[in-house]
Formats: structure tokens, sequence, C-alpha cells
């Protein structure tokens, strides 16, 4: 073949049509990458990929969600957190994620309440949760809940002298009752000489320590309420006790032991008293099981459960140190434990709840769960707007809550095992693998090696 002036023209033209369209198909291609983004999970058990309910429920978004993570730069948890939230964006453009060095913004750190680094924030519609240690369970039910607006009522018991949830005094649940606000919960007080029955709709019912005693018909409907399956928080100081509404804790057979909870521990916070309860440990319950945090009680009672467990399920989840006891003398001066014979040693019960099916009993169900659960705190201060930031006390009212209100179990998510990162030979395998690579396999490197010195050596 001659290659003459317009055949090289021609070659050269088509080498530089062709590089121009090689250009130009890969610019389409990162342009589409952009704007599609597809990822294949290979991994055995699909682990590093969103459950189905994780995806419905994050493509059920209607407005931006806004996730901030506040990692410091050398928390290796700020990468992977990154990682677990970009399976998200890959299901939903709306979710936006920031993260920002905690160090460098003090005022958010206030604002949000953030105590351990990589804690995270996600907002949706003016509401948000705190996460500490995130999964995808965790980050999904935190998703859950900020859709659910308006569907959850916590309505206080008022007119007796109770902590009011829209009061800024100190002893009161202003700071809490905003927080619950801001989860999705619909606050709301009632006072039960106005009306003829507690609203169906009550999704939590609030006894926050009342003051004065109730009225006998009042306690006739608080009954009521309970034996039509509904939910209950009753938040009880020592001292307020006091008939009829002792007629309450009779039908619930608990007893409110005398006296106040004094715990010695409570000096290593630098309290000048020995009247507040430390709560350094926790006992297994839905409530308690992500709280790693103290918390604190002031003035608390100890309570006990004497009813047939066959009807209820009791569950202790706050309890005090070995150290403590019932003190029912005076705190003053110099206190002993045991002068009294009424004083009981630690540690003694300080929350308790108690929970029966709905299903096979003569309880009407008209409060939408299959399960009614009853919470029951010797303190109502731990919540106050003075208390409420000590330690895990935010944390713990908040998963009380949770939990009264069945939101524990919106979505379950099981961790995903991983089967393929662990490699399992039997013996013959073992022996098969050992003669190929330490004997064979050497033995052909050699022999390759000397023939081709070989058949260099004869040239």
């Amino acid at each position: 073949m001659i290659v003459d002036k317009t055949t090289r023209n021609k070659i050269r033209l088509q080498s530089t049509v062709f590089q121009a369209l090689f250009l130009l198909m890969m610019g389409v291609m990162a342009w589409f990458s952009q704007l599609y983004s597809v990822s294949i999970d290979l991994t055995k058990n699909q682990r590093n990929s969103l459950s189905p309910e994780s995806i419905r429920l994050v493509q059920s978004l209607e407005q931006p969600l806004k996730v901030t993570i506040f990692a410091t730069p050398s928390n290796e948890m700020g990468g992977i957190l990154n990682l677990l939230f970009q399976r998200y964006q890959d299901q939903q453009p709306l979710i936006q994620v920031e993260t920002l060095n905690p160090d460098l913004y003090p005022e958010l750190l206030r604002q949000y309440n953030i105590q351990q680094d990589a804690e995270i924030i996600i907002e949706y519609q003016d509401r948000s949760e705190k996460i500490s240690l995130a999964t995808e369970s965790q980050v999904t039910n935190s998703i859950q809940r900020l859709l659910r607006q308006g569907e959850r009522w916590v309505v206080f018991l008022q007119g007796h002298g109770e902590r009011n949830p829209y009061s800024d005094a100190n002893h009161d649940f202003s700071e809490f009752a905003t927080r619950l606000a801001s989860q999705g919960y619909t606050i709301e007080n009632l006072n039960l000489t106005e009306v003829s029955s507690i609203p169906q709709n009550t999704d939590v019912l609030v006894i926050a320590s009342p003051q004065v005693p109730l009225l006998s018909g009042e306690v006739d409907l608080l009954k009521n309420h309970i034996e039509k399956g509904g939910n209950l928080l009753w938040l009880a100081d020592p001292g307020t006790i006091i008939s009829p509404i002792d007629r309450l804790a009779d039908a619930l057979a608990i007893e409110f032991l005398p006296g106040i909870i004094v715990d010695p521990n409570s000096q290593l916070l630098g309290l000048d008293r020995v009247d507040f309860a430390l709560v350094a440990e926790y006992p297994r319950h839905p409530i308690t099981q992500n709280v790693a945090s103290l918390s604190l009680y002031p003035q608390t009672q100890a309570i006990e459960y004497h009813g047939d467990e066959t009807q209820w399920q009791p569950l202790n989840f706050l309890v005090s140190g070995d150290s403590s006891w019932n003190e029912t003398g005076e705190l003053k001066g110099e206190i002993h434990n045991g002068d009294d014979a009424d004083e009981i040693n630690g540690p003694l019960n300080i929350g308790l709840t108690i929970s029966r099916s709905t299903v096979g009993t003569s309880i009407e169900d008209n409060f939408g769960s299959l399960q009614q659960r009853i919470a029951i705190v010797g303190d109502a201060d731990f919540l106050s707007n003075n208390y409420l930031g000590n330690g895990a006390n935010i944390e713990l009212g908040l998963n009380l809550f949770n939990w009264l209100s069945h939101d524990d179990n919106l979505i379950s998510i099981s961790p995903r095992a991983a089967p393929d990162t662990r490699l399992e030979l039997s013996q013959t395998q073992q022996v098969i693998i050992a003669i190929i690579f330490l004997i064979l396999l050497p033995l052909l490197m050699v022999g390759l090696g000397l023939r081709i010195w070989l058949k260099r050596r004869s040239r």
C-alpha cells in the first residue's frame, strides 16, 4: 500500500475525529454520573445497603431533612457517619448532610445540648432529634418520629399545683416540654373538673406531683383511664401521696416507701447535701438501653410493686446506689442509716414501669395500642427547668416518653451479619493449599528459572 500525502491526511483526520468523539463520550458519561449515582453492594447480606424499610421511609419525605454531624477532624467516626448518611442521600436527594467541628461552634453545642464527640442532630420542619450512637435503626426511627407531627398527644393534669409544661418557673417543665414538641409531641393541659372523661386521643397522661388533694371524682376518671388501657406517667414527689389519690396507687398495686432517699455519693458532684440520689448503673430496660451517663434525682422516694405479675409485668428502670437508704427522720445534723425501723438499705427503686397486653382482656383498647404502659417515678424534679440539664436527665425523659407512646418499636432493623468476612477451610483444603503454595509453586518457579538459564547458556 502506497501512503501518500492524501492518505496521511485522512488517517490524521480519522484520528482527530476519534479522539474528539472519545473525549465527548467521556464528558457525557461524567455528566450522567453526577446526575445519577449507581452503586452495587456485592457483600453477601447486602450489609452496606439500606434496608427496604429505611428506603420506603426516606422516599416518603416531602420536605428537606437536615443532618448535622458534630465530629472533630481526628475522630474516625466522622467518616463512618458520612458513609452511613450517604446511603440515605442516594435514596433521597432532599436529605442534606453537614459535618461540623464542635470546637468551632460552641453556640450550637449549647443550642443542641451536644455533650459527646460524633453526636448527630436530625432536623425536619422545625423539629429535631439527637442521636449519640448512630445505627441505621436509630437513624430511621428518628426520621420516623420526626414525620409523626401531631399524632402523639401528651396531656398534663392541672388544677392541683402540678408541674406546668408552659411555665418558666424553676420547678416547672417548660424546657422539657419544648424538647418534646421538637420531637413531634403535642402538649396540652387538662383540668378534670372541666371534662367528663379523659380524651381518647391521649397517648400519654402525665400526673406531675399534685400538691393539693384531687377530688374523689377526679380519681375515678384516672382509674377509668387506666381500666380502658390508657398510658400513664406518674411523677410523685415525697409527701404528695395523699388521699384520695392513694386509691390510684392501690389500683396499680404499688407502694411508695416513707422518707426521702439519701445518697452519700451525691457529694461527689460537689453538692452540700445528701438528699439527692445519683443513678450510675441502670437496669436492663428499653428506656435505659442507650443511656451511659449519670442522672440526678433531687429528693426522691422509693417505689415497690406488690401486685400479681400475671396481671402486670413490672420492670425497674431507675435504681439508687448500694450506699443509699430511705431516711425517715429529719434531714438535719448528722444522718445515720438504720436509726429507724422503716429505713431500708439500697439499692432502692426510683423508677418503675408496669405493662400488660390488652389482647384477650376486658380492657377496651381505645388508645390504639396492643400493650398498656405505665411508668411511676418517685421524683418530678429531675425533669424540671432547674435540674433538666444534669447528666442524662434529658435523655432519660425523652426515652421515657418514647417508650410510653410506643415509639421504641417503630421500626426494628436487625444488624446484618457478615458471613463473608471469614474464610473457613477444612483440614484437607488447608493441606492442598499448603502443598500448592509451599511446595509446587516454588518448585515451578525454580524449574522455570533453570530452564531459562539453561536456554540462555546454550546460546
